[in-house]
């Protein structure tokens, strides 16, 4: 070969190959530590990410421990604050753990020629048996627009003075969830009145209340004159305790007339029968004379003499509100407020002899109600099981005179 003749150089299959090889190890060196760097980069943030988790959890653990620590030491400090505040049964119609069930509970149309009564307009008879099933189940199909109350869980006491206007046939009632008492007195208790819904239909209620529907065919030319006959009562079972025989004088029954139809009008068009600024109500009182040892001494802590024997006006609820303090609240007492409480006009057993309302010849619509009067003095301090009752409310009009001149000129 010629001195200055060139080398061949290496061809791409000579010694470059030794060096890409070199080169291609250096490369998979570098990748491999490349992967392996962020490996470590990811289990290393992954660490991390995992021990922050945790640290956040155990944050939170503690956290939630400790707010359910403080709610617990809230509650137990409410549950004393409340316990100190709020003493039930110092007043029996602000106590909810009173009731009294109804055995037994008619009413009755004694001598009653050509007058009988029905729950509904359509079946009538000379007596009704009052019950759960009499009131609200059995009239689904033939009144499904009554607004009827019964009592399941039983009577509790709860106040009222009738009616506020002469167009509604609605009562006005008032209940109360009990007697507070401030830390700073604990002498003067003091309660929150409310007024309790008496519309709709309700197989629950504090008290009993219906529609009662009087069939008067008997072709008097003038209207007769409805009374409560003698054989009214109302009794409570034997053995009770004395403090529930004193509840039997806080009973009341009330009604409204609301209006009348003729004899030939559909049972619709009585069952709707409204009031037209004509009702009134009506409150029997029934015991009003009749004072327990227990109601005589219980009324001396609050200045009042009650003696067996001799009437006792009540002052009943007339507005929802509070504070009132039971000293200003408890009937009879001077301290009375009469923003909220007023004199409760009633008819005594001694008065039955008085007619209540007139009933002419055709369907006459009544409401009726059933309670225990919480603001009855006879009322104060009862706290009991509760007992059971008796009622039977018996009817009779008058058919007498019909043709004498005084009662034609009535």
């Amino acid at each position: 070969m010629p001195k200055n003749e060139a080398k061949p150089k290496a061809t791409a299959f000579g010694n470059n190959n030794a060096v890409d090889s070199k080169n291609s190890k250096i490369k998979k060196k570098k990748n491999v530590n490349s992967k392996a760097n962020i490996i470590s980069k990811k289990n290393n943030l992954s660490g991390k990410v995992k021990n922050n988790a945790k640290k956040k959890f155990a944050k939170n653990e503690n956290d939630t421990n400790n707010l359910h620590k403080f709610n617990k030491k809230v509650t137990i400090i409410l549950i004393i604050i409340f316990g100190i505040l709020l003493i039930v049964s110092t007043y029996a119609w602000f106590s909810t753990n009173l009731n009294v069930k109804i055995r037994e509970f008619n009413m009755v149309v004694t001598k009653n020629e050509g007058l009988s009564i029905s729950f509904d307009a359509i079946n009538y008879g000379n007596i009704v048996e009052i019950s759960k099933e009499a009131l609200i189940d059995n009239l689904v199909n033939t009144y499904p627009d009554n607004e009827n109350q019964w009592a399941s869980n039983g009577l509790i006491p709860v106040s009222s003075n009738g009616i506020a206007n002469s167009n509604t046939q609605f009562f006005d009632f008032y209940e109360s969830n009990g007697v507070l008492y401030s830390i700073r007195d604990k002498e003067n208790g003091f309660i929150y009145t409310e007024k309790r819904d008496v519309r709709g239909q309700r197989e629950f209620n504090y008290f009993i209340a219906f529609d009662l529907f009087f069939r008067n065919d008997s072709g008097s030319p003038i209207p007769d004159n409805l009374y409560l006959d003698t054989d009214t009562s109302i009794m409570i079972e034997d053995g009770a305790e004395e403090e529930m025989v004193g509840l039997l004088n806080t009973v009341r029954v009330g009604f409204v007339p609301i209006g009348s139809v003729d004899l030939d009008a559909s049972p619709v068009e009585a069952q709707n029968i409204q009031c037209n600024n004509n009702c009134r109500s009506i409150i029997f009182e029934p015991n009003s004379r009749e004072h327990t040892n227990l109601s005589i001494e219980r009324s001396q802590k609050y200045g009042i003499t009650l003696v067996d024997g001799m009437y006792f006006p009540t002052y009943a609820t007339i507005g929802a509100g509070g504070p009132i303090y039971v000293r200003n609240s408890v009937s009879g007492s001077p301290y009375i407020d009469k923003n909220l409480f007023d004199i409760q006009e009633t008819f005594t057993e001694e008065e039955i002899d008085q007619p209540m309302f007139k009933v002419p010849d055709g369907v006459t619509k009544v409401r009726v109600y059933l309670w225990l009067e919480g603001q009855d003095i006879d009322s104060l301090e009862t706290d009991s099981v509760g007992a059971d009752l008796t009622i039977s409310i018996s009817f009779v009009k008058d058919t007498e005179g019909y043709n004498t001149d005084a009662y034609y000129n009535e």
